[in-house]
């Protein structure tokens, strides 16, 4: 027996819509500074890594998407007690929700540390805090297809941000790519591996699948939105390794923002201000989506109203931000995030798509019977 889904109809969008839930959600804060992080694992070879890291997107996209096909019109929560009955189902859905409130968590504090850093050094982080979830709170509340009207929105409001690049691009010194290929294999791979926190954000394919109207057309516009994700990593950092040497790379934290420090305009002289300000249309899908897809499944488990658990992941969230209130704390959070991500997305999707395979050539061969 089918578990049912119930969405309504006109909560429903256009399949073309997932191209900016895609991009959206792995555009965050990790791109800021992801390429630091990068350099240091496979050094002037990192954009090796990005192309790397690429193809693993796409190999993750397309089992996600079989996935989800494979059972309609359910999200990955209904996937879990379908496939699994409803104690282990509901014990990987707890590990999904972790992750996910984990990850929220994770970019609230790294966005409040670079707004501490670059703007306000004086402003306490629950106030940054408090600021961005009472935003996120009303973004949820008005439903999946306002999160998703804020999500292409975003796209536009912030994608002329990528232009300011040709600034530093002049800048660039063409041997600090040299020599290529000195990374061995594995550098490289420890390179693409690195880049599991700002990619991240593919997860919410499967939360918002059951909402989109023309399924057939989701695998498409995914893949065209990890295709962009691609680029714009990967101009962001083969840009950061021209301009910056590599001991400067290695030492600068936020590469992106600090490379905007050059872009002026008459009227603005500190055009980085402006990018760190709309950096919260960046993170805000990001937020958005996650405490809707987090809320929503513990709605799922408990059966409670989804406004309650909004509030209490809300709140879950501000107290931890008391207990992360240091630099290496952070960074161990993001860290321990983007492992627990790459096994939970990237790994464990690839599993279930086995199993998914193997489930479905024994229904055919029953059906066959």
């Amino acid at each position: 027996m089918k578990t049912p889904t119930n969405v309504n109809k006109k909560m429903m969008f256009s399949a073309f819509l997932v191209f900016f839930i895609v991009h959206t959600n792995q555009t965050g804060v990790g791109i800021a500074g992801v390429q630091r992080i990068i350099f240091m694992e496979s050094k002037q070879d990192a954009w090796i890594s990005i192309i790397i890291s690429y193809f693993g997107m796409v190999l993750v996209v397309s089992a996600m998407c079989y996935i989800l096909h494979s059972f309609k019109d359910m999200d990955l929560f209904q996937i879990h007690i379908e496939l699994f009955g409803k104690l282990i189902g509901t014990v990987l859905n707890l590990v999904i929700i972790i992750y996910i409130i984990g990850g929220l968590l994770a970019i609230l504090l790294n966005y409040t540390e670079i707004v501490q850093a670059w703007i306000f050094p004086d402003l306490e982080t629950w106030v940054i805090i408090t600021l961005l979830l009472l935003i996120s709170i009303y973004g949820v509340f008005g439903g999946i297809k306002t999160i998703v009207g804020v999500s292409f929105l975003g796209f536009f409001l912030t994608i002329w941000l990528v232009f300011m690049l040709m600034v530093p691009v002049r800048y660039m010194d063409w041997t600090n790519f040299l020599p290529v290929l000195e990374a061995t294999p594995k550098e490289l791979m420890n390179g693409a591996l690195k880049t599991s926190f700002t990619v991240l954000g593919l997860e919410m394919l499967y939360f918002t699948y059951p909402y989109i109207r023309n399924k057939e057309k989701v695998q498409l516009y995914a893949q065209l939105g990890v295709f962009f994700t691609f680029l714009l990593l990967f101009a962001v950092t083969f840009v950061a390794i021209g301009y910056y040497s590599g001991e400067q790379l290695e030492k600068t934290i936020w590469a992106t923002l600090s490379m905007f420090k050059i872009v002026q305009f008459p009227n603005l002289e500190r055009f980085e201000f402006l990018a760190v300000s709309l950096w919260l249309v960046i993170i805000l899908p990001n937020t958005l989506f996650m405490l809707w897809a987090a809320s929503k499944g513990l709605k799922r488990i408990f059966h409670f109203k989804q406004k309650f658990f909004v509030y209490f992941i809300s709140g879950l969230v501000f107290g931890c931000s008391f207990i992360f209130n240091k630099r290496t704390y952070i960074n161990e959070l993001v860290d321990k995030v983007g492992w627990y991500g790459l096994y939970v997305v990237f790994l464990y999707t690839l599993i279930l798509s086995v199993i998914v395979f193997i489930r479905n050539r024994f229904k055919m061969r029953g059906e066959n019977a």
